[in-house]
């Protein structure tokens, strides 16, 4: 199995790869508290940029968060921490065309990362600190949006994106979300970062996958 620290790592040169700490996280010294997992279904993995069906993706996929906070700088995360998940796309309708990037796919806040597995050896706990936790049960703040690029406007970066929230801090204190388009600001290219910025969100992991109209 690949450390959390590797796959921290690769997630971080995906991004960049495909200028995603540039477009949407704005910010290219981005460090992850470790790394997002999910599928849509078995044979529909979500894996830093791969290319994806827009019949697989219809449904919000099984996300999973893996961390590893006993590397340096890594926090570790509590039980009475908060997080927020988001989906956003950059490229609407366009990648050239930003008139409705960015477009909002789902907003999940409040949701616990509360630890489920860990690494084992014989039923001895060998590394108390790595776990890897579900991405659900949230406060769902904008309902899962399913992928539909327009024809012949190539390939969307579809972007996940984990945040944690400031402490003692509520999804209910946000700045609501008025339309999907541009995050509602209506100014084309603004979306998922200001509105984090504007309630204190801090970006802790991250991945994507692309879909094209056939």
């Amino acid at each position: 199995m690949m450390h959390a620290l590797d796959a921290s790592q690769a997630s971080v040169e995906g991004l960049a790869k495909h200028d995603i700490l540039k477009d949407v996280i704005k910010d290219i010294n981005f460090k992850p508290w470790g790394y997002i997992t999910g599928q849509f279904s078995v044979n529909a993995p979500i894996s830093m940029g791969n290319t994806l069906d827009i019949e697989e993706t219809k449904l919000r996929p099984q996300l999973q968060f893996v961390a590893d906070p006993k590397e340096s700088g890594i926090p570790k995360i509590n039980d009475s921490d908060l997080f927020t998940l988001v989906m956003t796309d950059p490229d609407a309708p366009s990648r050239t065309d930003k008139k409705w990037s960015e477009f909002c796919h789902y907003i999940e806040g409040d949701i616990k990362l509360l630890q489920e597995n860990q690494h084992t050896t014989g039923g001895v706990v060998t590394d108390p600190q790595f776990f890897a936790t579900s991405i659900a049960n949230g406060n769902v703040l904008q309902s899962y949006h399913p992928p539909g690029p327009p024809k012949g406007t190539g390939k969307h970066r579809y972007v996940l994106i984990l945040y944690k929230q400031p402490p003692r801090t509520s999804s209910s204190q946000f700045t609501k979300v008025t339309g999907r388009p541009n995050w509602g600001y209506g100014t084309p290219a603004t979306g998922v970062h200001k509105w984090a910025t504007e309630n204190k969100l801090e970006p802790i992991a991250a991945n994507f996958f692309l879909v094209q109209q056939p």
